[in-house]
């Protein structure tokens, strides 16, 4: 395979350039090339070694939106001069990878980035994997998960011999990414089973004040988490745009939480300001100030706002 032969080229030029950080950054060049963005607060991904902005860029807004490529490349760019260092990404998001791709061509050095494989199965997923590096423009990702495991059934599917892990490890292997993680929606004991069965770095769960009323993942990834050193990465955090009206109150819930980053759907320029404003200034809440906006948001916490915590 054409594609296959080239990254492994590309892997023995890039042996003598220290890819690890940043593409032949040194680490203290590329700590100060962070240093030097907009004061968003940082925290650390787990064991990955990696640290990252509180606020994440995640890009399902821009990939299924109605931005030229060009517009939703804005938003990217806008979001890395505010300060945000973390794309989360798939290849299922529309072409919210060409988007970003555009990006990626000159700002790589600047961001951690990440995407998902929706495959289950080894082959489609490898195939999966290798467009997205060609549409984000870059021959590596930092994170590659697993995406959406909501079931037992599909939590077999991908760590069976011919699953959808085993594209991920290889990919691992051969330098197409640095590390894998897992992200689910739905069913907190299937993260937890999948935690035993492969030492995954990361988990993308939802985490937000309906969710908490609603099979909440933060009950049993939190303990779990220092006890195995994985980092937490939350979504929903907005209730899919269904509790905007308490956006600054939300996304701070969400950051008081022991979660490395949480990623928005960013879809406007004014959102990126509006957001890492409020990333920023960031102070943890009280426990009665979540008690209090746990209340407010109540009436969203149910399935039928919510579809991701249908079972």
């Amino acid at each position: 395979m054409t594609k296959e032969i080239s990254r492994r080229e590309f892997m023995k030029k890039a042996a003598t350039k220290s890819i690890g950080i940043g593409l032949g950054l040194s680490a203290a060049k590329t700590s100060r090339l962070f240093s030097e963005q907009k004061g968003i607060p940082r925290r650390k991904l787990g064991k990955t070694g990696l640290e990252i902005t509180i606020l994440g860029l995640g890009c399902v807004a821009i990939g299924h939106g109605p931005h030229t490529i060009a517009e939703g490349a804005d938003i990217v760019n806008a979001c890395i001069d505010a300060g945000v260092n973390y794309i989360d990404c798939a290849s299922s998001y529309g072409n919210a990878e060409v988007k970003v791709g555009e990006v990626m061509k000159s700002r790589r050095r600047e961001v951690v980035l990440t995407t998902k494989t929706l495959e289950r199965a080894k082959e489609a997923a490898w195939e999966e994997i290798n467009r997205s590096l060609d549409r984000l423009k870059t021959d590596y990702v930092d994170l590659l998960q697993i995406h959406s495991i909501n079931s037992r059934e599909q939590l077999d599917e991908i760590t069976r011999k011919d699953g959808s892990l085993a594209a991920a490890m290889r990919a691992k292997d051969e330098g197409m990414c640095r590390h894998i993680g897992i992200t689910g929606h739905t069913r907190p004991e299937v993260i937890r089973e999948a935690l035993d069965r492969y030492p995954f770095e990361t988990t993308l769960v939802p985490l937000s004040s309906t969710d908490k009323l609603v099979n909440d993942f933060g009950d049993v990834l939190f303990p779990l988490a220092k006890e195995k050193g994985f980092g937490i990465v939350a979504m929903k955090v907005l209730a899919a745009g269904k509790v905007t009206q308490y956006v600054p109150e939300s996304l701070r819930y969400a950051l008081t939480l022991p979660i490395s980053t949480a990623i928005v759907g960013m879809g406007t320029l004014e959102e990126v300001h509006q957001n890492a404003g409020i990333a920023k200034s960031f102070k943890p809440m009280s426990q009665d100030e979540m008690a209090a906006l746990v209340e407010k948001t109540k009436s969203s916490a149910t399935t039928s706002i919510m579809w991701w915590k249908r079972t």
